[in-house]
């Protein structure tokens, strides 16, 4: 639910008030749970008059939760499965149906707003977080920054901006204005593909006091204090192969908790496993079909330094994957065998190429991901893939009658000027319709609502939002696939959940410290390092 966007009402059969049209002067205020597709409210609610009568509206304090289904590929049970997503929470004062007077709202993005809201927008004093910890805290105008405020970046040294603002941009001291949103997604970028030098600084004094008081205020390695990896860091998790429905600790999972975590993972296999880190990837389930969902470095260079058209083998990906819930992997063919292939015509099946044990010296420098990032093919906030999907970048690879229907971007502030949700119409003509095709599909509503229960089962606290790792798979009867906009009332996330995969081996018997060395040494000048998780599959089960 977007501050700009209109409330849309949430409609449950209602005791009939008197026979007065108009509402009385002090109506009366009762606790309701109202669900409806997509939308769970609890909080204080009126009965409705005129025009709205038999229905209750939202009047008072509530919290409403707002979520969708992103299609995660066939599920156990061979029938299309969902996860539950929390899009955004709001918690706080209602008027009309609208959020209005101080609330605090939270998106999947990892941003939030505390503060004073007017139909919906916010509007008065607030505070504005970031995922990375920036914030704006100051006077709002129609939902955007617009007075005298203080913006407190994460990023440039720790810049601050104190002053005049005026529609999201800063008036610096010599006349000249910042657009605040720009300079955010700069920086984020920035972050993405560098990493964050405060971070960094943060992480070593957080662990320099750790040595002068042991056992106080430690970090975990590789962790900034913010609990993300620091640059040159990288999380290391060892698993088991297998789908995500086979346990806890297998490949399957451990990649669903990497992406939900807001990193990409990098599988990896050692020397000693009887498969590739590519084979133990395919038959995880992670991808429907190969051919369309996974890209080789290998191929898109060569057909870079050909000037071909390598854009469209990561457009294509990218769609296919999201449409199917499948993961988007790009795969480093950095075994041994892979060097004669390098220069070779692109084969189809490259990815039942069985790989050699061993691992090439070094990975050549055309495979760098730096050289095919492309905003409109393959931009790098796909590395950071919360924020990616949240902000409704990944719609843009959606064909477009699946991108109008599916749920719309909710995050408000979005740096890049991703397509926001748009204002409910109210009443007249469109009400009636809507009564109307309500009514004549009695039966279908009934089947949504119980698919809804369904899918809010064992949803997380009010405070959490994203993916919440709740996962079931409706039957044919409540209406599953995969190239629909919706299921059975719900809307559909398409979101995409990136991995990088790489043929060669890692040696055996490595710790984790060391794990990071060699992944660093290896791919730091190809990745992003710090954004990565990585995945070490074997044949034994790891630790707990």
């Amino acid at each position: 639910m977007a501050p700009k966007a209109k409330q849309p009402a949430v409609e449950e059969p209602v005791v009939k008030a008197e026979e007065s049209e108009d509402e009385p002067a002090e109506p009366e205020i009762v606790k309701k749970c109202l669900r409806a597709a997509g939308q769970l409210y609890y909080g204080d609610c009126k009965a409705g008059y005129k025009k709205r009568k038999g229905r209750w509206i939202r009047h008072g304090f509530g919290r409403q939760v707002t979520s969708g289904l992103a299609p995660i590929g066939i599920g156990p049970s061979g029938q299309p499965a969902f996860e539950t997503v929390v899009l955004n929470t709001y918690e706080g004062n209602w008027e009309e149906d609208q959020p209005s007077g101080h609330g605090h709202y939270k998106w999947s993005d990892g941003s939030s707003y505390e503060g004073n809201i007017a139909d919906g927008q916010m509007h008065g004093h607030g505070r504005f977080a970031w995922p990375d910890g920036s914030a704006y805290e100051g006077a709002w105008h129609q939902g955007g920054m617009h007075g005298q405020g203080r913006f407190d970046s994460q990023f440039d040294g720790g810049r601050i901006m104190q002053g005049r603002f005026h529609r999201n941009c800063f008036l610096k001291s010599n006349g000249q204005w910042i657009d605040v949103l720009k300079h955010i997604r700069n920086s984020e970028v920035k972050h993405i593909l560098e990493g964050n030098p405060l971070a960094d600084a943060a992480e070593a004094a957080s662990k320099a006091a750790s040595k002068r008081r042991p056992g106080h205020g430690s970090v975990v390695a590789g962790l900034s204090p913010r609990g993300v990896p620091s640059a040159g860091a990288a999380l290391v998790r060892r698993c088991t192969a297998g789908s995500r429905w086979q346990g806890e600790r297998t490949l399957g999972s451990v990649l669903a908790t990497a992406i939900n975590s807001n990193l990409t993972p990098l599988v990896l296999a050692e020397e000693s496993a009887p498969c590739s880190a590519l084979r133990y990837f395919l038959d995880s389930g992670s991808v429907t079909d190969p051919s369309q969902m996974c890209v080789s470095i290998r191929h898109a260079a060569t057909r870079h330094r050909r000037q071909r058209d390598y854009k469209r083998l990561f457009f294509d990906a990218v769609q296919s994957s999201m449409l199917s819930g499948s993961y988007f992997a790009l795969v480093f063919e950095d075994d041994d065998g892979a060097s004669a292939l390098s220069d070779q015509t692109e084969d189809q099946d490259w990815f039942h190429r069985d790989s050699s044990g061993g691992a090439m010296q070094a990975l050549p420098e055309e495979w760098r991901l730096a050289s095919f990032f492309d905003d409109a093919s393959l931009p790098p906030e796909i590395l950071s893939p919360l924020p990616f999907n949240a902000r409704g970048r990944a719609m843009r690879f959606l064909p477009e009658e699946v991108a109008k229907s599916s749920a719309p971007c909710q995050v408000p502030l979005v740096p890049d000027g991703a397509p926001q949700a748009q204002p409910t119409p109210e009443g007249g003509a469109d009400e009636e319709a809507a009564a109307l095709a309500v009514a004549e599909a009695e039966k279908a509503a009934t089947a949504a609502r119980n698919l809804a229960k369904k899918a809010a089962a064992q949803l997380p606290p009010v405070s959490n939002v994203g993916p919440t790792g709740h996962v079931f798979e409706p039957s044919p009867e409540e209406g599953g696939g995969f190239h629909t906009t919706s299921v059975m009332g719900m809307p559909l996330v398409h979101q995409l959940r990136p991995a990088l995969v790489a043929t060669g081996r890692l040696p055996d018997g490595l710790d984790e410290m060391h794990v990071r060395k060699w992944v660093k040494d290896r791919f730091s000048r190809h990745v992003s390092v710090h954004r990565l998780a990585v995945v070490i599959v074997g044949a034994e089960p790891p630790s707990p």
